[in-house]
């Protein structure tokens, strides 16, 4: 087992009566020492081979010559292989790393060809800088076998403007108006389906929530979308709903120009800073979210249906668990996007306590570990097409440790709603 220190614990337990005997000769501790030197280099180089497989699939996919087919077939690989050390390390951290890694290398080719094949239909170049930002598990750094796509692009129409008279052909043809805000947008409306369908060629589903930039709801130059964000309350979220405006608190940039970025979550903290009863509606939203548990301790399982007898983990655990951290961090103008460590700077800023900490930890851990076993059983059974959603688990599969660990972690996030309901509702005031 690469990396794990269990069997370092299992070896120091086997031989802890020989390694307390204070008569022991130099040489019978040379030859126990030796032993384990032979378990780490096992374990570091099957570590060394993994690390080795995993950059030679990403100096595969930044190849001048890879192709979308290439690419899918990159992810798959990836995907086995990051599967196959999870199930060796146990280690639900290193999945989302590892996530990140490779499918930042694939979104940033995928918008790089992208760009190429609109410059041969006529396109020519990006007119203006741009950037291409995750959101949900893609922002929060926290993806898992399964993904689909979760973006939004936005562009500057102010400065560094380049529109190729070929660009401008091609907008007159499609009887765009002669401006540089129609044009450009024209550009990206194009740029933006078309990054959607390769990317969904490459092995990233479509999302079922339509958080994509070919809904108009998440596409627009940096001025359209401060003026939406600022007309929110306006239209009595309309237009950019309530639900939006958490979902845009995961933003992490993924390919373009940081300073636009900054630009973009500068104007929507300052906006979620000065409309406070905003965050009051999302802390409600938060600490009202039900867990699967009932008041004895069983789980609330659906029914009837497709699912019945079966209760949804990410509805009924990690979901609660996500958006109460998130409320809590945002309250508390911490703007890190990754739950553990919103969670980590929250316990050193002294919001929650040491106990807390640990709790809300290994509560993130559960959910997320039982969700990717469900994943890698859904996938390895051959009926991943069938099933419709991932997340719903039949209490009879679970092991009694199983059933155990999940009940505490719903307790866990129970008590963190109880602590923000005491904190910010019906305490200070946010």
């Amino acid at each position: 087992m690469p990396l794990n220190f269990k069997f370092i614990e299992s070896f120091v337990g086997e031989y802890k009566e020989i390694i307390q005997d204070t008569t022991l000769l130099r040489h019978d501790r040379y030859n126990i020492l030796l032993k384990l030197k032979e378990h780490l280099a096992v374990s570091l180089n099957e570590y060394e081979r993994f690390q080795f497989s995993i950059e030679s699939i990403i100096k595969d996919i930044e190849k001048d010559s890879t192709t979308y087919e290439e690419l899918k077939d990159y992810h798959k690989r990836a995907e086995k292989s990051i599967e196959d050390f999870f199930l060796k390390e146990d280690n639900v951290m290193d999945v989302h790393d590892l996530f990140r890694v490779i499918r930042d290398a694939i979104t940033q080719k995928v918008l790089f060809l992208v760009e190429e094949e609109l410059k041969k239909e006529g396109f020519g170049s990006p007119p203006a800088d741009y950037i291409w930002v995750g959101l949900g598990s893609e922002g929060r750094d926290e993806q898992t076998i399964m993904t689909d796509q979760d973006n939004l692009i936005v562009f500057d129409d102010r400065k560094n403007v380049n529109i190729s008279e070929t660009l401008r052909k091609k907008a007159a043809k499609s009887n765009i108006r002669d401006s540089i805000e129609d044009i450009i947008s024209y550009y990206f409306r194009e740029f933006a389906a078309l990054a959607v369908e390769r990317l969904h060629e490459v092995g990233f589903e479509k999302c079922k929530g339509n958080v994509m930039p070919t809904n108009p709801k998440w596409f627009g130059s940096i001025f359209s979308w401060k003026k939406k964000i600022n007309n929110t309350i306006a239209n009595n979220y309309k237009g950019f709903e309530l639900l939006d405006i958490i979902i845009l608190t995961d933003a992490r940039l993924l390919k373009g120009e940081k300073r636009l970025f900054d630009e973009l979550m500068e104007h929507f903290f300052g906006f979620l800073s000065i409309n406070k009863h905003i965050m009051r509606e999302f802390t409600k939203t938060a600490v009202m979210m039900p867990t699967a548990l009932t008041f004895f301790g069983n789980f609330k399982t659906e029914k009837e249906g497709e699912f019945k007898g079966k209760f949804n983990i990410k509805l009924t655990g990690w979901a609660p668990l996500i958006l109460s951290v998130r409320m809590l961090a945002l309250a508390n103008n911490i703007y890190e996007t990754n739950t553990v460590k919103r969670i980590k700077i929250l316990k050193d800023a002294g919001v929650i306590r040491k106990d807390m900490y640990k709790d809300l930890v290994d509560a993130y851990l559960t959910f997320v570990k039982i969700r990717l076993i469900n994943q890698i059983n859904i996938r390895n059974s051959g009926n991943g097409k069938l099933v419709s959603n991932p997340n719903y688990i039949d209490p009879d599969t679970l092991s009694p440790e199983e059933k155990e660990r999940i009940r505490r972690s719903m307790k866990t996030v129970e008590a963190l709603q109880k602590y923000i309901q005491d904190l910010l509702l019906f305490g200070q005031s946010l």
